[in-house]
Parts: structure tokens; C-alpha cells; sequence
């Protein structure tokens, strides 16, 4: 959170994969997390994130991700 935090003040956009972060509970997890988006950062899942590399489903490697995420 610290370093998404300070992204953000220095003005950088800042995605935050949230299901690969964690903390030492789930309530603080939860309160890091609106406090990011309070402050500006996207919160975005990995499978959101796979899928906007690709762009569309015409990307060649779109079938193979498809299979990853099911």
C-alpha cells in the first residue's frame, strides 16, 4: 500500500492486482484497498489484466489465455 501510495503522489497511474495481494487479515486487506481507491488507483484483477494485454480476441495467444482463466 505504502508504494502504490507513494505512485500516486508522484502522479503515476497506478493499477493494483488486487487478487494478488494480501495481507495479515482480511479486514486490512479490505481497508488498504479502499483506501488505494480513494486515493486514485485501479483496482483490477489478474484475469482483467491478461485479457487487456491481449487487447481483443483476435490476439493469437487469446485461446491459450482463455484456457489459463477457466
Amino acid at each position: 500500500m505504502q508504494t502504490a501510495l507513494d505512485l500516486l503522489e508522484e502522479e503515476f497511474e497506478v493499477w493494483v492486482v488486487a487478487d494478488a495481494c494480501s495481507s495479515r487479515t482480511e479486514r486490512n486487506r479490505d481497508a488498504a484497498f479502499d483506501r488505494l481507491a480513494g486515493a486514485g488507483a485501479e483496482l483490477v484483477t489478474t484475469e482483467m489484466v491478461a485479457f487487456e494485454w491481449l487487447r481483443s480476441a483476435e490476439h493469437p495467444a487469446f485461446r491459450d489465455m482463455l484456457k489459463l482463466v477457466k
